[in-house]
């Protein structure tokens, strides 16, 4: 039986450069309110749902959204499923959600845990979703959910 998880090959772009939040290098600069990555790396995520994904993250943008979710920052990964065409999917990280986790924690999430959230949300997407395509603007890191995304990483 397959296990739902990231391949830990990833397939690489052919001009082999690629940037992550890891080895000290923050993705998430605070140019303004967007940041695009320009080193981008293709990941693989093999879903519960039997669909295998290829994605990476293209930018974080500072929002207010209109639907009554106020402000907070846009994820915006670029994702392919089973080698189909490419989509943009954005994970919707609210600053309501992020003062919570400061309130229950005693600090503030720091970039990184920023797209860690995001990038969380994005698998449980990819697990729990059929069509994400129709889900392009409604994926959320909100007050009732980001308690339990960022729980499994044991961030405190």
């Amino acid at each position: 039986m397959m296990q739902a998880g990231i391949a830990r090959t990833a397939a690489v772009t052919p001009r082999q450069d690629c940037c992550a939040p890891i080895d000290g290098c923050n993705i998430l600069g605070s140019e303004g309110d967007f940041t695009r990555v320009n080193k981008r790396r293709y990941k693989n995520y093999a879903a519960e749902t039997g669909t295998s994904y290829q994605y990476f993250f293209d930018s974080r943008r500072r929002v207010v959204r209109p639907e009554g979710q106020g402000s907070g920052s846009d994820f915006t990964f670029v994702v392919t499923a089973d080698q189909s065409a490419p989509f943009m999917l954005r994970i919707f990280l609210s600053d309501r959600a992020l003062a919570l986790w400061r309130e229950a924690h005693g600090r503030e999430l720091d970039s990184n845990e920023q797209y860690a959230a995001a990038k969380m949300r994005l698998f449980r997407a990819f697990d729990e979703v059929g069509d994400l395509r129709r889900e392009a603007l409604n994926l959320l890191v909100d007050q009732s959910n980001i308690e339990d995304l960022l729980g499994p990483l044991g961030l405190s």
